[in-house]
């Protein structure tokens, strides 16, 4: 690869730290290796004096050499007099170079003279790629070949040498190409030797990780040893930003640190590795200058990501696990189509792929015990239409860890349990009733245009669908039509018209679905557009007729953005607060674990319900096994045919399928990545995205805090955050998982995006002229339409082990009364009357040991502490150890029972249903709609009906939360619905003997200012890309 000249940024002997030149003992070969490669790096600094000295000489040979005439063991001339350092890569799989300049980090006296050297011209540089996506590597470079490099925008940005020439990397077959920063400094990270320390993988690969600015910052220890994690398999596992791109900075430059250069690889290069991605925070503090009066010293930066050193049990179906069911169900002949051969519903295909669930008894003898690995098994959801019989089976395929002749597949539904015409939604199935309402509506183009202002379906309409469902025994979904409020950039449900129907779609054959019981403006039903369109042309329908230039305007009023009419904010201008990570990130993550301060926890995410933590541990103790999102249910209320009783239960359209998160958006900027796998059914494999991000949160106020006339105490509230955006259809949802200092685990879901909205209809019976903004479903929030009063339900799975499975549920009661109400709580014979008390009324708890499962809901007349107990061990003071559940404060459900859909949304009815734990009962109800609905195998029950009442005293115990809010959308909804958030705390009860913060550094001043201790301060630094990995 070719070789560029650049102004190093690395720091003599002298100014750099001693520990960066130490080494641990290694062969006496190894020290020879060293000591020599220190003898050349002297030599090559004697010689670089020598030639500079001759500089009309050195301008010379460059001017007539360039890069090209320096051989493997000459030194480059420059008139920085950088030094030639021999670098081996740590796969020993030969020399690369590197340049050192000597002058950075002398004397004050010559910085001057350095800033004015430092300031170049941007040098562009990104590695060329090879065939499969990956930056090439140094033996890619000696083929004769030429791959002049370019960037994602189709750039070339070929390196150049000292004449400013494009250098063909095909011509510098024995030096390794190296990105510059924006004053051109080389920032290749040697060791004292010269030794290049940066990891390749078996492939050759380098994956050097990279921060969301595109900067490399490959981690090496104090002795300047490279710990870049590999996976089970090997494989380094670069980091990259919320794009997906291992990408470089702004001014399109990479600081990677050695080994193959990957400075701009896409993000389907990077994705090649199963699990776990990071985009590592920037480590720049701005101080490119020196500071003459602070005295400077180098930044310590923490790399969070260690090596694996067990089999993952938790983290999602990687890409590599799918392949392997996959190819095991067509060996199998469960699936009759592979990837190329084009999908239809006559037959069998993957549907969906998620992680099968461990045995939890096999689970923790492995995560406790050194036991036996339970496996990596998958469910795979098959929709089987090449069956005589068809319908949707679901298999646990697996081991996948072992050899691929040994998985199996086990069904794991009865045979025609869900029939064909009850199967889920998924992306094939969704394609074709959007085209098949738009291609009927296409045929009344006529009236959409002079309707809705519409050119034509296909260009200005969306199309929502809304189901499956039984409808007269066919499969059957609702549909609304709308204009498209951002045009094509995507589908948006705020701007709906006033035409929806019925569309049946079973069957096998697409050509036969039919679009029947159209209304237009509540008019109808017609059963076919023919019928619509003959009315529409006669005298006896009404008829609505947007003005001219109507869907331009929606757009500008639908697209979120700012409004250039509007003027700006005092100061919106400049840049806003941040967090910054002065040291690093304080978590450590190996793959899907992750720990931080004292907590342990794995992360995972599944394709339908989402994303979930498993294994929680605090200071070594197990609190929770499992705390995952199910699903989440709305149900709306409009007046309109289209919308009147619409509901989404939302795992049946993938909770887990989700969009790369918006970097800076979703995620503060020092966010780490992991990546989750979605399966894609038209691909038939793995669609992997930076999906869940890990980050240190500073909330700007005290966890605790006390000052006094001598006295002053506090600590900073600072927490851990996993972090899971996502988006179905309209909304878009975070999921986030907090850890705290003080061992509470707070879990919140918040809603935002845009609202689907209904039509205001004045021909209606509900629209009241003397108050035309409100009608009984909501309120007109904009041109012609109403924000449909609905609510979001968040159902989640919190299997609490306090210590141990064996727990037990109190209820504690919250009450008011006389004294001697309190005393029987405690006592209930040979009672007397405590005269000691000032008044005869008071407050008072009383406990509720629950025997058997049950249901409850939040009640603020008559409060109740939710608590989950281990009667089996108590804390210092006698009590029984515990967590408390504390549910924010939520909307409640109040549909009846003789709702029709009262059975698919009963997970929203009460907001706490404690069960035995079962392994059979898994979710708080399934995706698919069965046959027979009160089926009795536990797998397919719902959550109302695992509540049999059953024990529940000391055994293994689950809450079912379901929390959330009632949305009455207003004008401030529209184009966005700002962020509404529900969720619940785990708090410690009794857990602890003391607050549980005391174990870290705090403030606490004492009399006469006596510091007893204080937090850890940021120390005035200089960022040096060498020194400040550690």
């Amino acid at each position: 690869m070719g070789m560029e000249q650049t102004n190093s940024n690395n720091h003599s002997s002298d100014n750099m730290p001693s520990d960066f030149y130490s080494f641990s003992p290694q062969s006496d070969r190894e020290s020879m290796r060293k000591t020599k490669a220190v003898r050349v790096t002297v030599c090559a600094q004697v010689t670089g004096v020598a030639l500079f000295c001759v500089g009309l000489v050195v301008g010379l040979l460059i001017g007539i050499y360039g890069f090209n005439g320096t051989g493997k063991n000459e030194a480059p001339h420059s008139n920085q007099s950088p030094t030639l350092s021999k670098s081996v890569d740590s796969s020993g799989n030969g020399d690369s170079h590197s340049f050192i300049d000597p002058n950075k980090g002398a004397s004050k006296n010559n910085r001057a003279n350095n800033r004015n050297h430092d300031r170049h011209e941007h040098g562009h540089s990104h590695a060329p790629k090879d065939d499969v996506g990956s930056a090439s590597s140094t033996r890619d470079s000696q083929r004769s070949h030429k791959h002049p490099p370019v960037d994602l925008h189709g750039h070339n940005h070929a390196p150049e040498n000292l004449n400013g020439h494009d250098q063909d990397p095909a011509d510098q077959q024995e030096h390794v190409h190296r990105p510059k920063d924006s004053h051109g400094h080389d920032h290749t990270p040697v060791d004292s030797h010269g030794h290049d320390h940066t990891p390749v993988d078996s492939h050759g690969h380098d994956h050097t990780p990279v921060d969301s600015h595109g900067h490399g910052h490959t981690p090496v220890d104090s002795h300047g040893h490279d710990h870049t994690p590999v996976d089970s398999h090997g494989h380094g596992h670069t980091p990259v930003d919320s794009h997906g791109h291992a990408s470089a900075e702004s001014h399109g430059h990479s600081h990677a640190h050695g080994g193959h250069d990957h400075p701009h690889s896409s993000s389907d290069s990077v994705l090649k590795s199963p699990n776990i991605e990071t985009t590592l925070p920037s480590t720049d503090t701005g101080l490119d200058e020196w500071v003459d009066d602070v005295a400077c010293v180098p930044c310590k930066w923490t790399h969070p990501v260690d090596g694996l050193t067990k089999l993952e049990l938790f983290a999602p179906i990687n890409s590599t696990e799918m392949i392997k069911a996959r190819e095991a169900l067509y060996r199998e002949g469960i699936i009759t189509i592979k990837p190329g051969q084009e999908l239809a519903f006559n037959e069998s295909y993957v549907q969906s792929m998620y992680l099968f669930p461990p045995n939890k008894t096999e689970a923790l003898a492995y995560l406790d015990a050194d036991g036996a690995f339970p496996g990596r098994y998958v469910t795979v959801m098959v929709v089987e239409g090449a069956s005589e019989e068809p319908q949707l089976m679901k298999y646990k395929v697996g081991p996948l860890e072992g050899d691929s002749e040994n998985i199996t597949a086990i069904p794991l539904l009865k045979p025609n349990e869900v029939p064909f015409s009850h199967r889920p939604y998924d992306a094939i199935e969704t394609r074709e009733v959007i085209i098949t309402v738009m291609s009927e509506l296409n045929r009344i183009n006529p009236m959409m245009q002079e309707s809705f202002d519409s050119r034509s379906p296909y260009i200005d309409m969306s199309i929502m669908p809304n189901g499956p469902f039984i409808y007269n025994g066919e499969r059957t979904s609702r549909w609304t039509a709308g204009l498209r409020g951002i045009g094509d950039k995507d589908f948006d449900f705020l701007n709906v018209v006033p035409l929806n129907g019925l569309v049946y779609h079973g069957g096998q054959d697409p050509s036969k679905w039919r679009v029947y019981n159209i209304f237009y403006l509540n008019q109808g039903p017609f059963n076919s557009v023919e019928d619509l369109y003959k009315a529409y042309k006669s005298t006896s329908l009404y008829k609505i007729q947007y003005p001219k230039g109507t869907r331009d305007l929606i757009k500008e009023v639908t697209f979120p953005k700012r409004r250039l009419s509007n003027p700006l904010r005092p100061n919106s201008h400049r840049t806003g607060t941040k967090t910054v990570e002065p040291t690093g990130p304080r978590y450590r993550m190996k793959g899907h674990d992750i720990s931080w301060l004292g907590w342990e926890f794995s992360v995972t995410t599944s394709q339908h319900r989402g994303p979930a933590v498993f294994n929680v541990k605090f200071r070594g103790e197990r609190v929770v096994y499992e705390n995952a999102l199910n699903d989440i249910g709305l149900l709306y209320s409009a007046d309109g045919s289209g919308q009147d009783n619409i509901f989404y239960t939302d795992s049946t359209f993938g909770l887990g399928a989700s969009k790369v998160a918006i970097s800076e958006i979703d995620c503060p900027s020092h966010a780490a990545y992991i990546k989750s796998v979605m399966w894609n059914p038209v691909a038939m494999r793995g669609s992997e995205r930076l999906t869940i991000c890990i980050f240190e949160m500073d909330a700007q106020e005290p966890l605790y805090r006390h000052k006094g006339d001598d006295i002053e105490v506090g600590m900073r509230n600072r927490y851990l955050v996993a972090r899971y955006p996502t988006q179905l259809g309209n909304y878009d949802y975070l999921i986030d998982f907090q850890f705290h200092l003080d061992g509470k685990i707070v879990t919140t879901a918040t809603a935002t995006g845009f609202i689907q909205a209904s039509y205001l209809n004045t021909l209606s019976d509900f629209y009241n002229p003397k108050d035309p903004g409100r009608t009984p479903f909501g309120y007109r929030v904009s041109n012609d339409i109403i924000g449909p009063i609905h609510d979001h339900t968040f159902s989640f799975k919190v299997d609490l082990d306090v210590v141990s499975e064996k727990n037990d549920f109190e209820l504690i009661h919250w009450k008011y009364g006389n004294v001697m109400d309190a005393l029987r709580t405690v006592k209930k014979e040979n009672m007397k009357y405590p005269n000691y008390f000032f008044h005869n009324q008071t407050r008072f708890v009383e406990w509720e040991h629950v025997q058997n499962e049950t249901v409850l809901d939040i009640d603020s007349k008559h409060p109740k502490f939710w608590t989950f107990l281990n009667n089996n061990v108590k804390n210092f003071w006698k009590v029984s150890r515990g967590y408390r559940l504390v549910p924010m404060h939520s909307g409640t459900q109040n549909i009846e029972n003789d709702h029709p859909d009262a059975k698919h949304l009963s997970f929203t009815q009460h907001h706490l249903t404690v069960t035995k734990r079962k392994e059979n009962e898994q979710y708080v109800k399934p995706i698919y709609n069965p046959a027979d609905t009160k089926d009795p195998e536990p797998s397919r029950k719902y959550v109302d009906d695992m509540v049999d009442g059953e024990s529940i005293e000391n055994t293994d115990i689950v809450a079912w939360v379901a929390l959330g809010f009632l949305h009455i959308p207003t004008s401030e909804d529209v184009p966005m619905t700002t962020k509404v958030t529900s969720g619940f705390t785990l708090k410690p009860f009794n857990f602890f003997d003391t607050t549980a913060v005391f174990d870290m550094p705090s403030h606490a001043v004492g009399v006469n200012k006596t510091v007893f201790d204080s937090e850890p301060e940021e120390e005035p630094c200089q960022y040096i890309p060498l020194s400040v990995q550690g």
